[in-house]
Formats: structure tokens, sequence, C-alpha cells
């Protein structure tokens, strides 16, 4: 392999688009526990965690299980370090265009907390309604 050709691999040809940016959406990290809940407080941690997922999009019920995917997927991750729940959550979902094709790039943001005893239920990620804007305005070129 000559030089020319391995330096080729790390840099962007030219002539391939950039993916342009459609959307976005954006849900500060909100509280998941009501203050009435009697719940015992093990640990939380002492900052956000912060995870990136990427998925293509090819139908408008993409967005939403894009969203919820990527909550399953940081909770599975903050389960396996011995975190019980989300404290707080929150998201940011970026629309991409690349020609005709479509990219929802999720950061899932949120705190985790071991709480004795049951964890929380399943639940939605927080005002998933916000990703409905974003859903029609890119219906039509799906």
């Amino acid at each position: 392999m000559r030089l020319a050709d391995a330096i080729s691999v790390f840099v962007p040809r030219k002539h391939e688009c950039a993916w342009e940016v459609v959307d976005s959406k954006n849900v500060d990290p909100v509280a998941v526990c009501d203050q009435d809940d009697d719940l015992d407080v093990i640990y939380v941690h002492e900052t956000d965690v912060v995870r990136t997922y990427m998925f293509d999009v090819r139908d408008e019920k993409d967005f939403h299980n894009a969203l919820l995917f990527a909550q399953r997927q940081f909770v599975e991750e903050v389960r396996s370090k011995g975190y019980n729940t989300l404290w707080t959550e929150g998201w940011q979902a970026t629309l991409l265009r690349k020609g005709k094709k479509h990219r929802i790039e999720v950061r899932y943001t949120a705190r985790p907390a071991c709480l004795s005893g049951k964890p929380l239920q399943d639940h939605e990620p927080p005002f998933m309604a916000v990703l409905d804007d974003m859903r029609k305005t890119t219906s039509q070129s799906l």
C-alpha cells in the first residue's frame, strides 16, 4: 500500500456530501420521581451521564422507536454499573439528512441512582410529544 493510499483512508472525499442538520429538539433533564414519593435513596451519581446513539430513519415511527431504544440502552448500561433507576432524564434528538437518507442522533442525558427495594417502573422518556413537530416536517420526504 502506498503512503497516498493509506492517507486517503482517513481523509474524507470531497465529492461526498456532509450530513445536513434538518431539525433538533431538546428536553433538559427533569426529575423522574415526584417529591411526594417515599423513596429510600442509597446513592445518586455525582454528575449527569450522556450517551449518543445514531439511527437510520425510514418511517415516521422511527423517531419514537429511536428515543425509546436509546433510553433502554442507557438504562441497561447504568444497571450493569449498580444503579437501578434514573433520578433525572433528558434528551436531544437531531434529525440529519444526506440526499434522500435521514438519520436521527439521540443524545440521552440522565443521572443514575440506586434506590433500596424495588426499582421504579419502566416509563417513556420525558416529553415524547416534542418529537411530533420533527415527525411532521419529515414525513413528506420519507
